[in-house]
């Protein structure tokens, strides 16, 4: 069986730091005005005189052309550190793109500004540590799936950029899903990764759900992606802490997604997953 880690990579982590540098920022409070974690602010007041380097120029460019924050992440993740030679295809046009990471890491002196800064990484590497130590999501997503996950996960959370969506980038041996902090009310900092268990954990079976099932949920109109995503973490929750988390999702979820046929889509979903000989397709037909 897979497994899953929690572990800060320092080639995605490079990556958050050119995010910082880069028009990122201002894009990602126009699609919605939200506060950012304390340490992102350090991060951007470190790297903003970098804001011409070739790696930053290169991002920017990318995002105006429509590329996927997730590309760039993966085309990191694909590399060597710290030379970031690839070991693999790259996406889109990135391969040129990476071949200035490690001169941006040089010449900002990033090395010695993590070094400085340790304790909001740590914080977010335990909390999110102690979270998935008692996690059975891997297992639940193999049922899920009716296969075993593919490959071994790395959790990283991020306490820099992105901080409004997470982000998922394979390789060719893992998955990574890169987990800002959870949003709070107002202008308040975001919440600690820990503070929360049922957050992250639904946050990360959200996605790696929709990741690994981007085939299947290719077929399926929104409604019927987001009833099958609902439905999902809403028996991960089950799984992982117990009935009342379950239901309190399905209940917000119900209510803010209007998804009344949620609760239906819960129990067949739970029926195929005890094994009732069905395959995901059919149970996805009743619907």
């Amino acid at each position: 069986m897979s497994e899953l880690k929690v572990v800060i990579d320092e080639r995605a982590r490079l990556v958050t730091a050119v995010l910082a540098a880069s028009d990122w920022p201002e894009r990602e409070q126009a699609q919605a005005t939200h506060a950012v974690h304390p340490h992102s602010k350090q991060v951007r007041q470190f790297v903003a005189s970098f804001s011409e380097h070739p790696a930053v120029a290169g991002l920017n460019k990318g995002l105006a052309g429509g590329t996927a924050v997730a590309d760039f992440f993966t085309a990191a993740l694909r590399c060597n550190w710290p030379d970031f030679a690839p070991t693999e295809s790259l996406p889109g046009n990135l391969a040129d793109w990476t071949t200035h990471l490690p001169d941006f890491a040089a010449q900002s002196q990033l090395a010695d500004f993590w070094a400085a800064h340790t304790q909001p990484w740590n914080e977010a590497r335990v909390g999110l540590d102690d979270i998935f130590a008692q996690s059975q999501i891997i297992g639940f997503l193999g049922k899920l799936l009716g296969h075993p996950v593919p490959k071994p996960v790395i959790v990283m959370p991020t306490v820099t950029y992105p901080m409004l969506n997470p982000i998922v980038a394979e390789t060719a041996v893992t998955v990574y899903f890169i987990l800002p902090p959870a949003k709070a009310w107002g202008e308040s900092p975001p919440w600690p990764h820990g503070e929360d268990p049922g957050w992250a954990v639904a946050q990360t079976c959200w996605h790696l759900a929709g990741h690994f099932l981007a085939e299947t949920l290719a077929d399926l109109d929104q409604t019927g992606q987001a009833e099958l995503l609902h439905a999902a973490v809403t028996l991960c929750l089950e799984n992982d802490f117990d009935e009342a988390e379950a239901m309190a999702y399905l209940v917000r979820s119900k209510k803010e997604h209007k998804l009344p046929r949620l609760p239906r889509v819960v129990e067949d979903l739970r029926d195929y997953l005890a094994g009732d000989g069905r395959e995901l397709a059919e149970v996805i037909g009743n619907w």
